[in-house]
């Protein structure tokens, strides 16, 4: 293989990447308003009338003006602390749930400037739920409030600071409920990527014995949970996937898709669809893996659009899928491409290997795997890791995703005599209406979906 690899290929990559240029159209009044009134405050930081008045805004007016408020040095206090009110916070993640690209870009504005908002929020989450508050603000802390907050903090990478605020969540809801087993799913979700395994089994086991319970009531009350078990079934997948034993994760794929519906979220679908794929891939089940991967692709752009996060992850999850297929150039294409929607998302800030939505281990495994062999690509991790572990906290975001390395190695096949695979048959640019869920997931192989190309 003569594919000349980089430790981190994409910034250069994407930022020299040819764009069209954009047709000029004169901002709106909404808009104007929004850069005077953040303009005038950044000139007097100090004057508590902004903060007030901030306060009175409608919740979605005020997560645009909150994002104006990035790139101004003398508003990084008075952002972190509005910010860092978990009523707000959850509140911004419910009603702009399918728009948190300016949430994710303050997170990030504010990681930059040395100060982070996922640990103020952890700390004034259990402050606040200590406290219980007697007004209208006690209605809007339940258990909803924190699992919010956890959900998009596992998301977004910052998974130490969302166990613990989903840890706190778990004591607000009823044991052995719905309830309780919605926050532990989202914690094993959690403390997997994070890496701690061990915790990540008892609360494994936890869900286990609730799930068993709940499906003891009766139909008329279960019914309603499709999508519940199959986002249980989805993060008991992942747990069996990071402790490598892919086909133990396969199967709880399985029966993920096996409780998916027509409606339910489309965030579920492809998210049940991408790691099944994965899983697919360890089990050397590529056919299985690749209808998987096109239909992911096709719903995530019928339902978020080419430039939308779920989009870009789901390319991520193709390229890692092409470079295990050993086509090591489309791979790389294929992931530059999903960096440059990331770019186009949240900006060059995201380009910050502490900070990038994308996945660190992609670029290291290229590396590695461009060593020609199994033995000498471990080689190479194990010095990554130790190169980390040197210069960075045990659960730091990138070491994390380091030591995850070791899991993507077992899926990948190395070169042997010069040997090469097809590249997959489909074509990702295409646009074609994805199969229903239901054709899917009424056959128990997902080998003998029929291909849609």
């Amino acid at each position: 293989m003569h594919h000349v690899a980089k430790f981190w290929p994409l910034s250069d990559v994407h930022l020299g990447r040819s764009t069209p240029p954009k047709t000029f159209t004169a901002p709106s009044l909404y808009r104007l308003a929004v850069e005077a009134f953040v303009r005038s405050f950044s000139d007097n930081p100090r004057c508590n009338g902004y903060r007030v008045a901030i306060g009175q805004l409608p919740v979605t007016v005020r997560l645009d003006v909150l994002c104006e408020m990035c790139d101004c040095p003398s508003l990084i206090e008075a952002q972190l602390h509005i910010l860092s009110d978990p009523l707000l916070f959850s509140d911004l993640i419910r009603y702009r749930s399918s728009a948190l690209t300016p949430l994710v870009r303050c997170v990030q504005w504010l990681q930059s400037a040395k100060e982070s908002l996922p640990a103020e929020l952890c700390t004034r989450y259990r402050r606040l739920v200590d406290t219980k508050p007697h007004t209208d603000d006690h209605k809007r802390l339940d258990y909803r409030c924190g699992l919010r907050i956890g959900t998009f903090l596992t998301q977004t990478g910052w998974t130490v600071e969302a166990i613990a605020i989903l840890l706190i969540t778990r004591h607000q809801t009823r044991l052995g409920s719905p309830d309780e087993l919605a926050v532990l799913r989202q914690l094993l979700r959690a403390q997997t990527l994070t890496g701690k395994l061990k915790d990540a089994s008892k609360t494994y086991q936890r869900m286990e014995k609730v799930k068993r319970w709940i499906l003891l009531l009766p139909e008329t009350e279960t019914g309603r949970l499709h999508d519940l078990f199959a986002s249980v079934w989805h993060s008991f997948a992942l747990f069996h996937f990071e402790s490598r034993s892919f086909r133990e994760s396969f199967e709880c794929g399985e029966h993920a898709l096996s409780w998916l519906g027509e409606r339910s979220p489309s965030r579920l679908v492809v998210d049940v669809y991408r790691l099944l794929a994965r899983a697919s891939v360890g089990q050397r089940l590529f056919e299985s893996a690749e209808v998987l991967l096109e239909q992911a692709i096709a719903r995530a752009m019928r339902d978020f659009g080419r430039t939308s996060a779920p989009y870009a992850e789901t390319l991520e999850e193709l390229a890692m899928f092409l470079l295990a297929r050993s086509q090591v150039g489309e791979s790389v294409d294929v992931y530059a491409e999903a960096q440059h929607i990331y770019m186009q998302l949240y900006g060059s800030r995201n380009l910050l290997l502490s900070l990038a939505q994308g996945d660190l281990a992609y670029g290291l495994c290229l590396q590695a795997y461009v060593t020609g062999r199994r033995d000498r690509a471990l080689q190479h991790v194990e010095q990554a890791i130790g190169n980390y572990n040197r210069i960075l906290p045990k659960y730091h975001r990138l070491f994390v995703q380091v030591r995850r390395l070791r899991v993507t190695i077992d899926m990948l096949k190395f070169y042997t005599n010069g040997d090469t695979t097809d590249t997959p048959t489909f074509n990702y640019r295409e646009v074609y209406e994805p199969l229903s869920v239901e054709d899917i997931s009424s056959i128990r192989s997902v080998q003998q979906v029929p291909k849609a190309w």
